[in-house]
């Protein structure tokens, strides 16, 4: 009885004892729970702050044609990438180029100008002359605006590289050396009429309305293409006492653009803006964005227009992209290259109060990769003007983060504020529609860590059950996830590394663009499109998460990849040079076959070998070189298997594999 009432009286003591300690551990990992909240970001509906008028691009130099060229259902899928919301980024404004004509030293050489002029003499417009064809008139850039209406684009801006040639100094419309690049001044309201009547002109004859138009291309650049030198004060005289009246006088009702410099700044807009005459007629200020930025191009200067901001006038940035050689590489068509947009974006809405952001050319058949968000492959044929197009394309990285904030910011929305960073190396900029109480939120986590960041939505419409988040990272492109739920107006979500996401309400939540993947994405082991029996998923001690178990004979499944030409790099040296990478842990080793369309009797089009008796926890990169062959190698798309083979098919654990990686040249 004694030795029972004992037992009894030490199991109430261990209880105790455990009891106490549970409640101390209870209580300690409360409090961590606290310590360790993920990071917070505060947005505030009511705290509105500018106007959003959308995202554009040029198709000036003929880059319309290089759409209008490819066949069908090319053509259409292209059109749909850049123009629709439903189904691609939804761009909302058309930038295009006033015509010069093309002619060099009036009456002498001749130029191969970007497009027509309207008035190619100082004689009559040409829908005055009853031999025009008006079916060939600038139809590129034509073609392109109609389209771009078709699928809700409104907002046109038509930008003038350079007056006609007759209207010049130096009788060009490029620098030829012989006399200043500048119009003359006799000209300017010569000038003016030509540009009112541009506008009247394309409505009255193509049914299209110019809505804003800039009298200046980068007054800052002189060159061996169309161009014209302004200096900010005749920038000034020529809208004050020229352009402005003309245009109240005719009643033109397309908005003046002014500034469109090389540098990311108000300069040569500054003396219209504090002319209280001119400033009345110059609605927004415009720039470029190819010098002005600081740390590594993502961030501009927030002073650059404060006599912009402090008149309360509509900031642009009209053209930019990735100029030079060095911009030409494969790296700069990967995630970082889109990474470094996504911030630049963000930053340059919040920072400067900019209303729109333009790419250069969104898509168009030319030499440099960087130059686009979708490059149209051509056969490397002469024109004269450009190769022939052969109907590849290949879709950048930059495409997709450009259209985590086009796609879901469309004109009318307001920037609302955010905190910018809840943490670091991650950048919150948030939207709405005050119209419809739909919002965007849109997340960029530059570190290579996951982040779990919450939203707290403060002041929001209370029928936000739950947000669609879309991502962009190294292995996704636009990806629609799964719905997150709203808890009190709030939401956790952890973002992926280097990764850019979305956020919309769940009531406007737009389709899954359509499944493409590329040359430029990373492809993670276990987040393929399909795989053999026997394979396992598991975490590594990094917590990457891995196939394991793999076996003679077992494969993973990749759909729609497009090889396009085959190239990792599009620059002509580089042409048809592409490898593929493999980060593995190897155990009994094997050979991983790179296979198109089937695992059994797809073209092997690569072997990567994988070495013998490793450590499974060692992870290391295989490479080979990749058939990329017009005939039958990867080129184009096709399905792509990675196949996992052993010489004495044994079946003994061969590796466990992480990712794959195309590159322009195998890691050794």
């Amino acid at each position: 009885m004694k030795k029972r009432n004992g037992m009894v009286l030490s199991l109430l003591l261990i209880f105790a004892l455990v009891f106490g300690s549970f409640g101390w551990q209870s209580t300690s990992l409360a409090k961590m729970k606290t310590s360790t909240e993920s990071p917070v970001t505060v947005i505030k509906w009511d705290n509105e702050l500018q106007e959003m008028d959308g995202f554009g691009g040029s198709f000036a130099f003929h880059k319309g044609g290089s759409i209008m060229r490819l066949e069908e259902p090319v053509r259409t899928k292209i059109l749909d990438l850049l123009f629709s919301q439903e189904n691609g980024i939804g761009l909302s404004i058309v930038r295009s180029m006033i015509g010069d004509g093309g002619i060099s030293d009036w009456g002498n050489e001749h130029y191969d100008g970007p497009t027509d002029t309207i008035l190619p003499s100082p004689e009559e417009y040409v829908w005055e002359n009853p031999d025009w064809d008006k079916e060939e008139f600038d139809q590129y850039q034509i073609w392109i605006m109609n389209e771009a209406k078709k699928r809700g684009v409104d907002t046109f801006l038509s930008t003038a590289w350079s007056a006609p040639a007759w209207m010049k100094q130096n009788s060009s419309v490029i620098d030829n050396g012989t006399a200043p690049n500048k119009l003359r001044e006799d000209m300017y309201q010569e000038y003016a009429d030509y540009l009112a009547a541009y506008v009247e002109g394309y409505k009255e004859h193509f049914d299209l309305d110019i809505t804003h138009i800039s009298p200046a291309n980068e007054p800052d650049f002189s060159g061996g293409y169309s161009s014209s030198l302004w200096t900010p004060q005749e920038l000034n005289t020529f809208v004050r006492d020229f352009m402005g009246p003309t245009f109240e006088e005719r009643d033109i009702p397309a908005d003046i653009v002014l500034g469109e410099s090389v540098g990311f700044n108000e300069e040569f807009a500054l003396p219209a803006l504090n002319d209280p005459i001119t400033n009345e007629y110059v609605d927004v200020v415009a720039a470029h964005a190819y010098t002005g930025l600081e740390n590594g191009g993502t961030e501009p200067d927030p002073e650059a227009f404060h006599q912009t901001q402090e008149l309360g006038k509509t900031i642009w940035q009209t053209e930019y992209m990735n100029q030079g050689s060095n911009k030409q590489t494969f790296e700069h068509n990967t995630i970082t290259d889109g990474l470094r947009y996504a911030n630049l974006i963000g930053n340059m809405f919040e920072e400067t109060g900019a209303n729109a952001y333009f790419w250069w050319w969104p898509a168009a058949n030319n030499g440099a990769d960087g130059s686009d968000l979708i490059r149209l492959v051509n056969d490397g044929s002469d024109r004269g003007i450009a190769p022939t197009e052969n109907g590849q394309f290949r879709i950048f990285k930059r495409f997709y983060t450009f259209g985590n904030y086009s796609r879901f910011i469309q004109p009318g929305y307001q920037m609302i504020e955010a905190d910018k960073h809840p943490a670091e190396d991650i950048m919150v900029t948030a939207y709405k529609d005050p119209q419809t109480d739909n919002f965007t939120i849109v997340a960029v986590n530059n570190s290579d860590q996951n982040q779990e960041i919450t939203f707290d939505l403060e002041g929001f419409p209370g029928d936000a059950e739950a947000v669609i988040p879309y991502r962009t990272s190294a292995s996704e492109n636009l990806e629609k996830l799964d719905a997150v739920e709203t808890n009190d107006n709030k939401f956790s979500m952890e973002l992926r590394e280097s990764s850019v996401t979305t956020f919309i309400p769940k009531q406007f939540e737009l389709p899954a663009l359509p499944d493409m993947k590329d040359v430029f994405s990373s492809y993670v082991a276990a987040e393929n499109d399909g795989q053999s029996s026997g394979l396992q998923t598991m975490e590594s001690k990094a917590g990457d998460k891995v196939i394991t178990n793999v076996r003679d004979g077992s494969y993973i499944k990749y759909t729609n990849v497009n090889f396009a030409d085959g190239s990792a790099s599009g620059q002509a040296d580089k042409r048809g040079i592409l490898s593929m990478n493999a980060t593995v842990a190897p155990i009994a080793g094997g050979t991983i076959e790179v296979r198109l369309d089937d695992p059994e009797n797809g073209k092997v089009v690569g072997t990567m070998e994988v070495p013998r008796n490793g450590n499974p926890n060692d992870w290391k990169t295989v490479s080979t070189m990749i058939d990329t062959n017009s005939t039958d190698g990867a080129n184009g798309f096709h399905d792509l298997y990675l196949v996992f083979t052993n010489d004495n098919h044994s079946n003994k654990k061969m590796f466990n594999v992480k990712e794959f990686q195309f590159s322009d040249e195998v890691i050794e």
